[in-house]
């Protein structure tokens, strides 16, 4: 018979290592998505620079200029800006997406999280995830935003290409804002970085225009550019395919390996300081 000092014992098991290990990146990826998502003020300004050159730049300059020549090719307007506003929707969210690690700092979170047993490659691997989503989201919405606006003269190749090189280049400056968040340690400093770098990196890549009008200097910049390789990897896969846009579509993928190994890095540095 039972007593009742034997009911209120409990054994405790701990999950299986695979369910542990599942558990702990779905936590991750559950807690950044819901730091992400519930700041309306990051996402209104994710969304908004995007929005407002879709709406504004785009309609307007239509109509002054009808054509771009580009590699040969008699392109409408709307369609060449288009790589440009889907950069400056990856620039706005991967730049909200690092805010995060200064809002854990600010607010104590990392503290406790680095006093959990959370391993920092699962933690790392939930950033990327939520980060990528995040800006891969709002691209797609202001793509959509695009289509309904717009006529696009792009086949199915194209739009598949499209939609590939845009994942890439989210890949891409995610990760490499993601390594400047955790690297500089300055939360005004990256504030301000951040905020110059969207016209700086809109500007001096071929966005607006194209390579051979820029000035020298400017020609010069956009090499190190990394937006550079992401519009001009979004316009070549929508308007020639796969083949056209290999050649950037694997920088990107070098530029999001690099990002995340610095990253990684750093993460572990900044861990052991806190």
């Amino acid at each position: 018979m039972s007593t009742p000092a034997d009911l209120l014992t409990f054994e405790h098991k701990p999950p299986p290592p695979g369910t542990a290990r599942q558990a702990d990146l779905g936590a991750v990826v559950y807690r950044e998505w819901a730091l992400l998502a519930r700041n309306r003020v990051y996402l209104i300004l994710g969304l908004a620079p995007m929005l407002i050159y879709l709406l504004l730049v785009n309609t307007s300059l239509s109509n002054l200029v009808q054509t771009v020549e580009y590699k040969g090719l008699a392109v409408g307007f709307a369609v060449f800006l288009l790589p440009m506003t889907l950069g400056m929707s990856v620039v706005s969210a991967a730049g909200t997406s690092a805010m995060a690690i200064f809002q854990e700092e600010m607010s104590g979170v990392a503290t406790q999280l680095w006093s959990y047993p959370l391993r920092r490659s699962r933690f790392l691997m939930g950033k990327m995830i939520a980060g990528v989503s995040l800006v891969l989201g709002q691209s797609l919405l202001g793509l959509i935003a695009a289509v309904l606006i717009f006529e696009f003269p792009f086949d199915l190749e194209g739009w598949l290409a499209l939609l590939v090189t845009l994942a890439l280049a989210s890949l891409a400056i995610n990760g490499l804002y993601l390594a400047a968040a955790i690297t500089v340690t300055d939360y005004q400093a990256f504030m301000v970085g951040s905020n110059l770098s969207l016209p700086v990196l809109v500007f001096s890549a071929p966005s607006m225009y194209t390579y051979d009008s820029m000035p020298t200097v400017l020609q010069w910049f956009s090499h190190v550019n990394p937006l550079t390789y992401a519009i001009n990897g979004m316009r070549d896969a929508s308007l020639f395919g796969f083949a056209e846009a290999g050649r950037d579509m694997a920088i990107l993928a070098v530029m999001a390996i690099v990002g995340y190994t610095i990253g990684g890095r750093a993460l572990l540095n900044r861990a052991r300081n806190i």
